[in-house]
């Protein structure tokens, strides 16, 4: 009944029940193959006569098979009174039994122990079926953390697993990866957490007590064990009194520089053993280049820039290559000759593309539209009706000095048919004014209609939405534009405006024709400046080199206007040193 206990299983039994000061006893009890004997897998204390009592009531739940149970008080020793918890592990063939022994009659605390040890579960029956060489020891247990960490496709998912894994190996209430980057530390992995907020308060702190233990490149317990040298730990305390535990730091250090920091952590006061800790910085050692090969594969390509630029700094500064000091000596002397030599300069502005010329049509009277026949887009012909106001008004005035004038007419008519001069020449004055005014108002009703002076197509004005508004006289009705020819306008700012002179060649790129380039030449600077969304520009009057047939007026596009030739140099530096020049100039200077 005595054989020799599992090694794992006794070192797990004996850390576990170390941690509670309720626990007065515990052991592991299995059945043997044929079920008559028992026999002894672990205990804790090793060989104490506190354990019979546990060791009779585990044999008879394993001859009796009972599932998880809670024994009533019994006497334990001679402290009085005392509670068991017992749990079945293992399968139907080779059954086991844990149990312990408590100092508490709380049936609070027996349930929160017996939901413990279920929870545990799995990693028992693990222990319990896993021989005592390789496959459960150290190898087992690195190969298991380097598998986690190669693995997994992202090193966010590897080190989530690599957490997790070592948090179920030597059970850890919580364990967090962070990595050093720019003399920061970065939460990437938390164990049991898939996905965290950077932001919370807790995350902070646990973050500065990384930074700590990166900044000092030691290993930093808290509570600090009587034998540790004097570290700082004011992080590492705040975050402990945060977050209710005790946890311990470990740097990862690759090629003698801190890449990261792992921190464990336990619930209560009672820091990792010095064991752990021990197995757990050869496994952050062996972790560490790993880890550092991981994030190089996954940096990106100007992280990738920035460390061979940073290298070669460091290269040309220490002296250690002189073949690399020529060769980036003669690179930036091309460089520097590169920026000095003019090169080609062009102006860039934007354009539009406008008619050649423009009939502006508008309303030749007081009066109301009535009909709208086009719209924009529309390509007319010379003498088109485009639109009809309304002419009523006018109609009962023309029927008005219709009458007058025939009224006239016959009575002058008359007054010579009587030699009555006086009346005669009354009559005949009347029956002019009246012939007038039927004239000028017949002249009137031919304006109501509006008609195209000549070929050509609308680009502006959109009457359909406005059947029967009243008009003013003047107001604008329609814009007219000749199809087929047009010019082009270049809005350019008044900082360029002194490269552009007339004659000078150009190419234009239209947002509707991207693919084809035009060329033109500048015919007119218009000397009146225009201000159009806070910039101060100068109209630029060309001449299209093709009037291509796709062209409207109203397109937009970018112009650049061929100037002298300028150096890279002065083209990166002429905006900023031109703003210095007149800030000077406002200062007096």
């Amino acid at each position: 009944m005595n054989d020799t206990p599992t090694a794992t299983l006794q070192r797990w039994l004996r850390d576990y029940c170390n941690q509670s000061a309720v626990i007065t006893g515990s052991v592991v009890v299995a059945a043997t193959l044929h079920g008559e004997n028992i026999r002894i897998l672990a205990e804790w204390p090793e060989r104490s006569d506190i354990n019979q009592p546990l060791i009779d009531a585990s044999t008879i739940s394993l001859k009796r098979k009972l599932e998880d149970i809670v024994v009533p008080p019994v006497m334990l020793s001679d402290q009085g009174p005392q509670r068991i918890v017992q749990i079945l592990l293992g399968d139907d063939g080779t059954p086991s039994v844990l149990a312990l022994g408590l100092k508490s009659s709380n049936d609070n605390v027996a349930l929160g122990y017996l939901n413990d040890l279920r929870s545990l579960k799995s990693t028992l029956d693990k222990l319990l079926h896993a021989p005592n060489n390789l496959s459960s020891g150290p190898a087992a247990t690195l190969l298991g953390l380097q598998s986690a960490l190669l693995g997994k496709e992202t090193l966010e998912s590897a080190a989530l697993a690599f957490v997790n894994e070592l948090a179920g190996t030597f059970r850890f209430d919580r364990v967090s990866l962070g990595f050093l980057e720019d003399d920061h530390i970065r939460i990437g992995a938390m164990s049991h957490n898939a996905t965290f907020e950077h932001k919370q308060a807790l995350l902070r702190s646990l973050a500065a007590a990384m930074e700590e233990a990166a900044d000092q490149g030691a290993t930093l317990t808290q509570p600090p064990r009587p034998d540790d040298p004097p570290y700082i730990l004011l992080a590492h305390a705040e975050f402990a009194a945060r977050a209710g535990t005790s946890l311990c730091s470990l740097p990862l250090v690759n090629e003698g520089r801190v890449i990261g920091i792992l921190t464990l952590e336990r619930l209560g006061a009672l820091p990792p053993g010095r064991n752990e800790v021990t197995q757990c910085e050869h496994l952050a050692a062996l972790a560490a280049p790993i880890i550092t090969l991981r994030r190089q594969a996954e940096r990106s390509l100007m992280q990738r820039l920035s460390e061979h630029l940073t290298q070669l700094r460091h290269t040309l500064r220490t002296g250690e290559s002189r073949l690399s000091r020529m060769t980036l000596t003669g690179i930036a002397l091309a460089l520097l000759a590169l920026l000095l030599i003019p090169l080609p300069y062009q102006v860039t502005a934007g354009a539009r593309i406008e008619g050649a010329e423009q009939h502006v049509l508008v309303a030749p009277t007081d009066g109301f539209l009535k009909e709208a026949n086009v719209r924009p887009g529309d390509v007319v012909k010379a003498g088109q009706t485009l639109a009809q106001m309304a002419d009523q008004d006018l109609r009962l005035e023309e029927s008005k000095w219709q009458a007058e004038f025939t009224q006239h007419e016959n009575a002058y008519i008359a007054a010579m048919a009587r030699a009555d001069r006086a009346a005669f020449s009354v009559s005949r004055a009347k029956a002019n004014e009246a012939s007038a005014q039927l004239d000028l108002v017949r002249s009137q009703l031919a304006r109501m209609r509006i008609v195209a002076p000549s070929d050509g197509i609308i680009v502006q004005g959109d009457l359909t939405q406005s059947l029967g508004s009243p008009l003013r006289r003047g107001d604008t009705l329609l814009t007219l534009a000749p199809q087929g020819r047009h010019r082009l306008v270049l809005d350019v700012d008044e900082r360029d405006i002194g490269d552009i002179v007339a004659g000078r060649q150009g190419n234009l790129a239209l947002t509707a024709l991207p693919g084809e380039a035009l060329s033109f030449s500048v015919e007119r600077i218009v000397p009146v400046a225009i201000s159009r969304d806070g910039n101060n520009l100068f109209e630029v009057e060309s001449k299209l080199t093709e009037d291509l047939p796709s062209l409207r007026p109203g397109m937009l596009g970018i112009a650049r206007v061929d100037a002298d030739k300028r150096s890279l140099l002065w083209r990166f530096g002429h905006r900023g040193i031109d703003w210095l020049r007149l800030q000077l100039f406002g200062w007096g200077l």
